[in-house]
């Protein structure tokens, strides 16, 4: 089903082991930068009774919620990635700094509350699991570079920039 999906290039089952790298990276990856990342939605879809991962191309259809927030620590958006095709919204009395194309920052929130934020690659929606009858608990996300690079490794694929990587988690119901 999800080899069906226009964009997708590769699917298949992610091992117990590569579940623990994944993980792993992610820690690693969390304290590179200045401003800490934490992967939420990797940490979630590991949990899951089963993983999947999906290399994909750029047909692949666009996110249905921002994949990367920039977030305070008692949880309030800071910022965003803008997803293509939809508009963010914003207060009126809401001024927002715009970090390339794709990424918002909603000034008086971050000025207010961006001393100690943190980025969360929250967890995603997946519609085309979630509409099966037999999946709940649905997540999905991108692992770090690090994760992305090591879980193509592990199925014989060049680190090509023009693909990429997903993870779907989901619980089965009984």
């Amino acid at each position: 089903m999800l080899g069906s999906l226009e964009g997708v290039r590769h699917v298949g089952a992610v091992s117990v082991e590569m579940r623990g790298k994944l993980v792993e990276h992610e820690d690693r990856y969390s304290c590179l930068g200045p401003i800490p990342v934490d992967n939420l939605g990797v940490r979630l879809a590991v949990k899951r009774t089963r993983l999947y991962f999906i290399i994909k191309d750029k047909r692949f259809r666009p996110p249905p919620i921002a994949t990367v927030q920039l977030v305070a620590e008692d949880g309030t958006v800071l910022g965003e990635e803008i997803i293509c095709g939809k508009k963010s919204v914003l207060a009126k009395e809401e001024k927002a700094v715009y970090l390339g194309k794709d990424f918002i920052i909603y000034y008086s929130k971050a000025k207010e509350k961006g001393r100690n934020a943190r980025f969360i690659l929250p967890p995603v929606p997946f519609p085309e699991i979630e509409g099966l009858g037999f999946a709940k608990n649905v997540v999905s996300s991108s692992p770090s570079t690090l994760g992305d690079a090591e879980l193509k490794e592990s199925i014989g694929i060049e680190d090509d920039p023009e693909l990429a990587s997903i993870l779907v988690g989901f619980d089965v119901v009984e």
